[in-house]
């Protein structure tokens, strides 16, 4: 038994205790990258509502996000450029998102400039440009988070045309959703998943304990490759026991950390039984709470 582990052991007993989501998931300045399923939008929310009463947060993606209700969001538009340009020169502020889906978000629409230049140094002027408009237009004292991203056609945003070195440098704390997971409470991760920025200090783990005790078909995004962690594989209609959950996390090892949402559908002895069973198995950090709220200071559960 390693050391750790008999460090994990010897907490068993501990009662469960609350403290700071941030602290509890040990998210530390620079980039922090949320991946896996039920409920990263809501952790981002949480975490950016506690991390802006220390400084500023940017929120953004290396895959897809919707655009956030509770800060503003400043949006690159690449409509008129094609995929292979880079290159951003003049950037007009005034516009406003029109899309009814997000008309009532307080956002802004940067966009691109007829006078585009190629070449390494033009794209590397560009860039600098690009990030002084950024930091032109947020105010950080008056509104300490922000959400920045590429505008698609369905409302949602994909990552800014910026990278995460960056960013990190243009707030206290970065905080990507790394993962996509179609709103579903579990999944397993194909080959190119999740998106981890290099720069990421720490990378948390989600799953929404609403999964449990029903068919993995229902419950599990990319159901078949989580069928495949185990032989015989699995049928369509296994019910997902914390044993199979907890093999399947084993197989995957993603994750600083793992938080376990939506512990408010499960009584308080079964979420203790699960935080504690999951944590000795896994043998890292595990705590869990109900974030359907989104709010700064969930009810939050950690050994």
């Amino acid at each position: 038994m390693t050391k750790q582990q008999g460090q994990i052991d010897d907490r068993m007993q501990s009662k469960l205790i609350r403290i700071p989501l941030s602290e509890a998931l040990g998210i530390k300045k620079g980039v922090n990258a949320i991946i896996g399923s039920g409920g990263k939008s809501s952790l981002l929310k949480s975490l950016s509502l506690e991390l802006s009463q220390k400084g500023s947060v940017l929120l953004t993606t290396s895959t897809h996000i919707l655009p956030f209700s509770h800060c503003e969001n400043i949006c690159f538009s690449d409509e008129n450029i094609s995929s292979s340009s880079e290159n951003i020169s003049i950037l007009n502020e005034n516009a406003l998102i029109s899309d009814e889906n997000v008309s009532t978000l307080k956002e802004k629409i940067l966009l691109p400039g007829e006078d585009i230049h190629s070449g390494e140094e033009a794209l590397k002027n560009s860039k600098v440009l690009f990030q002084r408009k950024v930091l032109s237009l947020w105010n950080k004292s008056k509104s300490p988070i922000l959400c920045l991203g590429t505008l698609g056609k369905n409302g949602k945003l994909s990552p800014f045309p910026l990278p995460f070195s960056t960013l990190e440098q243009m707030a206290d704390y970065v905080l990507v959703e790394a993962d996509g997971s179609k709103r579903l409470p579990g999944k397993a991760h194909g080959q190119n998943e999740p998106q981890i920025p290099k720069e990421s200090q720490r990378t948390i783990l989600v799953f929404g304990a609403s999964a449990l005790h029903k068919p993995i078909s229902e419950v599990i995004h990319r159901v078949e490759i989580f069928q495949n962690f185990f032989t015989p594989t699995l049928p369509p209609d296994t019910l997902l026991t914390k044993e199979l959950l907890l093999q399947a996390f084993r197989k995957e090892n993603l994750g600083d950390c793992l938080f376990v949402n939506q512990l408010d559908c499960l009584t308080k002895k079964e979420a203790e039984e699960l935080l504690l069973f999951l944590q000795k198995g896994l043998g890292k950090m595990v705590c869990g709470g109900s974030l359907k709220e989104g709010s700064a200071h969930p009810e939050l559960f950690i050994l």
